[in-house]
């Protein structure tokens, strides 16, 4: 009665097996959850790298004062 033509590979989820349809969908979930955790993980660490290394420059220039400086660094 149920034809499983279309999704042959998945079981036929969408025709009534709905507990691997949820399966599937809660892995692939759970990638993209990962996925994004770790990329706003890894971000972090090189932003304030990066914003150290703008504070020097800034400080080498003379565009700001050593106290402005330690100022900045400290809140970063």
């Amino acid at each position: 009665m149920w034809n499983c033509g279309t999704y042959p590979w998945l079981g036929g989820w969408m025709m009534g097996h709905s507990l691997w349809g949820f399966l599937i969908l809660a892995i692939l979930g759970a990638l993209v959850w990962k996925g994004l955790k770790n990329s706003r993980d890894g971000n972090s660490a090189a932003d304030r790298s990066d914003s150290l290394e703008i504070l020097k420059l800034r400080l080498a220039r003379g565009e700001i004062t050593i106290e402005e400086y330690n100022s900045l660094k400290s809140v970063l």
